[in-house]
């Protein structure tokens, strides 16, 4: 009786331990497959769940699978060095090192951005300026902050709304997009040539579409579909827009708080094909939001092929939410 009721409890954690190994490689599918994703509404849900979730979940479920690993299969042995690459991966851990040599300085453009509600400190972006020096400094959410008081070397600034510009090279206003355009309010987008010598860049300020309302939605269950698919043709028209605008400007940058991952379908639609100066020579974990457990990188610098990519980099906080990322690119 004793051999017997043993021997059932063995089948039955064999059981769980092939049901457990089944269910870490259907996540790990899942995720790997995310910026191919139909853009079907049943699926934004269970899309935006895995884009926000705690990533270091999947890497620790996995963990669990090396504690199995005396009742794991050969097949299912070889097969975790695999499922621990595809969770790296999706933390977005960066081993990109710099393929380019240091050229002269004048031909070096050094560039900031930052989104600095949620707590962001004049006295923290006074000594981010006085350190890293750069040329310009995009901030977004920063309607509070009044640029007079930041730093005298910065002789050229200007916020439309809650997007703020501060550069030692004089630029202009060139155009500025009203969230109007997809029935809502202030600009998710403003746009600025700049003249650096003898160059002239074309870059774009931009904050678009939050997430926010509808994580919060999907935590208490009460999610309305009508707003999730707004949500998504907001964002479609926005990056649309920018992908478009970015594409037939030469030395053009699209430079700020995106709310996206890389790994979301609508980026992979409109941005897949641009330089992203974190994906291409970023180090290591480059979150650049860390709240409420939630680590992920969503603010991006884009650039066109008349830059080469010196450097790139997250550095430290201004005191929100949001991390900033700064960018050192070669003017060909």
């Amino acid at each position: 009786m004793k051999n017997y009721m043993w021997d059932k409890i063995k089948n039955n954690f064999h059981y769980f331990v092939n049901f457990y190994f089944i269910a870490c490689c259907l996540a790990c599918a899942l995720v790997t497959l995310l910026p191919w994703w139909p853009s079907t509404i049943f699926l934004v849900i269970p899309k935006y769940i895995l884009l926000f979730a705690p990533r270091r979940l999947l890497f620790l479920a996995l963990l669990v699978l090396l504690f199995l690993w005396n009742n794991l299969s050969k097949i299912q042995k070889y097969s975790l060095p695999l499922l621990f690459f595809i969770s790296i991966k999706y933390l977005d851990f960066g081993m990109n090192f710099n393929p380019n040599n240091i050229v002269e300085e004048h031909k070096i453009v050094k560039i900031i951005t930052a989104n600095i509600g949620e707590g962001g400190q004049v006295k923290k972006i006074k000594l981010l300026l006085k350190y890293y020096q750069p040329d310009i400094l995009l901030l977004q959410d920063a309607n509070s902050i009044s640029l007079k008081k930041i730093d005298i070397d910065y002789m050229f600034f200007e916020c439309v709304g809650e997007l703020c510009i501060l550069s030692k090279h004089p630029f202009e206003r060139t155009n500025q997009l009203s969230r109007a355009l997809v029935g809502g309010w202030g600009n998710f987008a403003v746009f600025y040539k700049l003249y650096l010598g003898e160059n002239t860049l074309n870059i774009a300020n931009v904050h678009l579409q939050s997430v926010h309302s509808l994580l919060v939605d999907i935590q208490k269950g009460s999610v309305n579909f009508s707003d999730i698919v707004q949500l998504e043709d907001n964002k479609r028209i926005e990056t649309g827009i920018l992908s478009s605008w970015i594409k037939y400007e030469p030395y053009s940058l699209i430079v700020g708080d995106f709310n996206m991952p890389i790994e979301e379908n609508i980026y992979q639609e409109n941005f897949s094909m641009i330089n992203n100066a974190l994906s291409d020579v970023g180090i290591g974990f480059n979150d650049t939001i860390r709240i409420d457990g939630l680590s992920l990188r969503i603010d991006h610098i884009l650039f066109s092929n008349q830059f080469d990519l010196i450097d790139a980099q997250v550095i430290e906080s201004l005191g929100g939410d949001h991390l900033p990322v700064m960018v050192s690119l070669i003017i060909k």
